[in-house]
């Protein structure tokens, strides 16, 4: 009788073909895991109602900003952390300018914008704006009107801040 020589079975190439699948899908999974902690983006509201209930009185200050006639262009300084706006009409006090970024809560800011001249307005922002598109909201202090407008920075040219309503 001949005698056979049987090799363990981890020297046997498709044992390993076996546990790869796994173990990359195991490896994944957690890796997955690590980056869905590390970038916790804040999508969801917690309060749905709450919100629902406010959306009444936004549409309020849309409509105050149509019956004031107003309207602005906004400018992004080449320092690329100053804010110019240009409104067309004078508007006494400070004004409150929010960039949202459109996933992210966290990159949100929201900017005092100083009178400078009868219509123009300056801020700084608190950091540069890192990603290209932003919802813009510009608003008085006492929040009676707001001017809304998306904005994607690579455009050249100023952003024209219109009244939704």
């Amino acid at each position: 009788m001949q005698n056979e020589i049987i090799e363990p079975w981890y020297k046997h190439r498709f044992v390993w073909l076996l546990i790869l699948f796994p173990a990359v899908a195991v490896i994944g999974g957690i890796n997955l895991f690590f980056q869905a902690v590390k970038s916790d983006d804040g999508l969801v509201s917690d309060d749905y109602y709450k919100e629902g209930q406010e959306i009444n009185s936004q549409l309020d200050r849309d409509i105050k900003a149509t019956k004031l006639g107003l309207s602005g262009q906004l400018m992004l300084g080449e320092d690329g952390k100053s804010i110019r706006i240009q409104l067309n009409k004078a508007i006494a006090g400070d004004l409150v300018l929010k960039l949202m970024h459109p996933t992210r809560a966290g990159q949100d800011q929201t900017i005092i914008l100083h009178k400078q001249a009868p219509q123009f307005y300056v801020g700084k922002l608190s950091s540069a704006l890192t990603q290209p598109r932003w919802q813009v909201e510009l608003a008085d202090t006492n929040k009676q009107w707001r001017l809304k407008a998306e904005w994607t920075i690579s455009d050249a040219e100023a952003l024209s801040l219109k009244p939704t309503a």
